[in-house]
């Protein structure tokens, strides 16, 4: 008996222990603590209704998602806070090096097809355009000036390397507003302008701010060469990859573990995310499957 005293303050210890409150931010599990999730701006209409019903879902997972434009997205990668993101890019050499050099291999996976839409005004007697046009454009050798609704916009990223070979020197016909609102707005009210703008922003037309903004201007249909059918982009001609401009969206993991990261990147990517994605108007990754039922009599 002459050990009961010690053993006693040893299983008091352990009980302290094991009462004590864990750390969301450090304890979590893919459905319950407190993760930061980094997003392109152009996303967050999508992420907004993935956050709203995974948190629904799971009462005791706590998202923090930071929306970010994609210039800054890719510096702000490089933080050790970082653990899921949300981007219209995959990892360059920078992202790599820094993985690399906390022994993390990111998780990447295509969650959904965006495109960029392609406006102009109302007014404007212009229906479709070629690639061929909008290289053009974008190069200053005629047609409209060129307006973006970021400096730092993924969607200028994305021209630059399809319709300019990657080369930022070659567009010189561009300016930039702060918004698709202003965007917008100023297409609407000036015909020798024309937009690029990430077509999840006017996607949903059960959203009243998405329908608002597309009301005011003309989409414009695209060809990927002269001769060949243009088309708007739509849920149907991202899924079949025939809307020349295209760009999918990427979730990047980079959790050592299965933490709330990879739990509401697992969401967006399974069933009920990507019907969540079919419901606003882009393309989802994994179709999700129809249930029928067959009633004979």
């Amino acid at each position: 008996m002459r050990y009961l005293p010690g053993c006693l303050s040893l299983i008091a210890l352990l009980a302290a222990c094991s009462s004590a409150p864990s750390d969301p931010a450090t304890d979590d599990s893919p459905t319950y603590g407190a993760v930061l999730v980094l997003a392109d701006q152009d996303l967050r209409s999508v992420l907004e209704n993935e956050h709203k019903m995974f948190e629904s879902i799971y009462r005791d997972a706590k998202l923090e998602i930071r929306y970010l434009p994609e210039g800054e997205l890719a510096k702000a990668m490089l933080e050790d806070s970082v653990r899921s993101v949300f981007a219209y890019f995959l990892p360059g050499a920078d992202q790599e090096a820094y993985l690399k050099s906390r022994s993390l291999s990111p998780h990447i996976e295509a969650v959904a097809t965006d495109a960029v839409a392609v406006v102009i005004s109302k007014s404007s007697p212009i229906d479709s355009l070629s690639m061929e046009d909008l290289r053009a454009m974008l190069a200053g050798t005629g047609g409209p000036v060129a307006l973006f609704d970021s400096r730092a916009s993924g969607v200028t990223r994305s021209l630059i390397d399809s319709l300019l070979q990657g080369n930022a020197s070659l567009l010189r016909n561009a300016v930039a507003v702060e918004g698709p609102e202003a965007l917008v707005g100023r297409i609407a009210a000036d015909t020798t302008t024309i937009g690029f703008l990430s077509f999840s922003l006017i996607s949903d037309l059960d959203n009243p701010t998405h329908r608002a903004l597309r009301d005011q201007v003309k989409l414009l249909r695209i060809s990927g060469v002269h001769g060949t059918p243009a088309l708007l982009p739509t849920q149907g001609t991202l899924a079949d990859g025939h809307y020349p401009l295209r760009r999918s969206v990427y979730m990047i993991v980079t959790e050592g573990k299965s933490g709330l990261g990879t739990g509401f990147a697992s969401f967006v990517a399974g069933h009920k995310g990507q019907r969540i994605i079919l419901k606003l108007g882009i393309a989802p990754a994994h179709v999700p499957a129809r249930e029928v039922m067959i009633v004979t009599q």
